[in-house]
């Protein structure tokens, strides 16, 4: 089984070997193809980038991370696929519990493991809102889904011809497009939840998730609204006011 993970990166020098590293020292079964997506970045970015030559590594002008990101999906070649943010870590032996559970589930189709938020010195925090996370997507619901987003974008893989069947990524939204595309996923063919600790998610001053979190929750709803009923946007509604003050009360 090939494993093609896809990092669009641009000016991330603080934290980009500690994501390499976790990639390129995952050991398994599998065949591992990893491409780094990079938008011109002008710190020591790409100097770093040299020190992991199994790594294929594209700079181009881009239209942001969800662009990158598709770009590189359309160059994979392998069965399974995921994207891993460049301050994002894998937990070791991650890829080798997906590439076994692919192997054994034929007729899985996307899968999402558990994700410790760690911080800058990748030391674990905020362990509430990830044991509610852990909690609420338990057992796989798209009905939940729809009024609260539980799975964590660096824990989540799908077999490629799922990506090339919804056709990746839509431009629509600045924050929340991993969402709508767990949404879309969901209309394929439901997903399966590995109980353990595949990803770590890295929140810091610099990172998307902790400076847009109100826009990201706001288009979370806004997609909620689209792919849902106005039961699951009443809650959905709540939801994101319960999580936007937590957030607000933890910053």
């Amino acid at each position: 089984m090939k494993i093609s993970i896809v990092t669009p990166v641009r000016n991330a020098e603080k934290f980009i070997r500690r994501t390499m590293d976790s990639i390129h020292g995952q050991k398994g079964d599998f065949e591992l193809e990893h491409i780094v997506c990079d938008g011109l970045s002008t710190d020591g970015t790409l100097e770093i980038l040299k020190e992991y030559p199994a790594a294929r590594v594209i700079s181009r002008k881009d239209g942001g991370p969800f662009n990158a990101i598709n770009y590189g999906m359309d160059l994979a070649t392998g069965d399974i696929g995921a994207w891993l943010n460049a301050d994002d870590v894998y937990m070791p032996g991650a890829l080798q519990k997906v590439a076994v559970f692919f192997e054994r589930h034929p007729a899985c189709r996307w899968l999402y493991g558990n994700c410790p938020i760690i911080d800058a010195d990748d030391r674990e925090i905020r362990k509430a809102i990830t044991a509610y996370k852990e909690l609420i997507g338990f057992l796989y619901s798209r009905n939940v889904l729809l009024c609260e987003n539980f799975i964590n974008q660096p824990a989540t893989f799908w077999r490629m011809d799922l990506w090339r069947e919804i056709g990746g990524l839509s431009s629509v939204y600045k924050a929340a497009w991993d969402y709508e595309l767990w949404l879309k996923m969901s209309e394929a063919a439901p997903a399966r939840h590995i109980r353990s600790d595949l990803a770590g998610f890295r929140r810091h001053g610099e990172s998307i998730s902790e400076r847009f979190y109100e826009k990201q929750f706001a288009e979370e709803l806004e997609i909620a609204g689209k792919y849902g009923n106005a039961l699951h946007r009443l809650i959905h509604r709540f939801n994101q006011w319960k999580i936007t003050t937590a957030y607000r009360l933890m910053s």
